[in-house]
């Protein structure tokens, strides 16, 4: 009677395990971008009023709060708490929805998430903000070419050189920009340039390259500078 009951009560364990698996998690409009960009109910709107209050209370001004929301936001981010960060950008943004780092921290976060078509309409208004920064215009093209490894549609992978070059004209500098533009140029076959631009990211952040990618050119093309090499067992 005993095993009988252990039995019973595994196959329980596992069959709430197994139907816990499959539902999906829905979360709180708190925790996503724009508080779910629904219209919020009268207590809702009231609470946003008392919040924002307060903020008046506290800061010189609704812009230096979202700052200060957005800075909080990043530090949860960075630690891994991607729910209690989005709540702190979400706050950021009702402080000062004209905060172009709110949609762009809106898109990273979605981008994180493997919702790439998000991400670029989030990044997408924070560029109409400011259309020559040159980090935001990569993290767009970086989003496009992983929506195009996804839908393999040549529309997605010219528009990310559309924007990796922009950020290149915008900030010669930006190693990822090149880092990005090399990618591209893998996916159009276009080897040698790919390694030119991957050159072009190693020489001003190598931080910014990363090695799999690295690995799935040298097996199309051998490093022609002889940097990267193939290790042999």
């Amino acid at each position: 009677m005993k095993k009988l009951l252990i039995a019973t009560l595994a196959f329980m364990s596992a069959s709430a395990f197994s139907m816990a698996q499959e539902q999906p998690v829905v979360k709180s409009d708190l925790v996503l971008p724009m508080f779910g960009n629904k219209p919020k109910t009268e207590a809702q709107q009231q609470k946003d009023e008392k919040f924002l209050t307060s903020c008046d209370k506290s800061f010189t001004s609704r812009q230096e709060a979202s700052s200060f929301f957005m800075e909080r936001g990043w530090e949860y981010f960075n630690e891994g708490q991607v729910d209690t960060a989005m709540y702190r950008f979400n706050l950021a943004w009702l402080l000062n929805p004209d905060n172009k780092d709110t949609y762009w921290a809106f898109g990273l976060v979605s981008a994180a998430q493997g919702n790439n078509p998000e991400a670029i309409n989030y990044l997408e208004k924070a560029l109409a903000y400011d259309p020559k920064n040159s980090l935001l215009l990569a993290d767009l093209a970086s989003s496009y070419v992983a929506v195009y490894k996804e839908k393999r549609k040549k529309k997605s992978l010219k528009k990310a050189g559309t924007y990796a070059q922009q950020a290149i004209n915008a900030d010669t500098a930006n190693a990822y920009a090149w880092y990005n533009y090399s990618v591209i140029k893998f996916h159009e076959k276009q080897y040698d340039q790919a390694w030119t631009y991957l050159h072009k990211s190693r020489e001003i952040d190598l931080t910014q390259i990363d090695y799999n990618f690295v690995t799935e050119l040298m097996a199309q093309q051998p490093d022609p500078k002889g940097f990267f090499k193939t290790n042999h067992p």
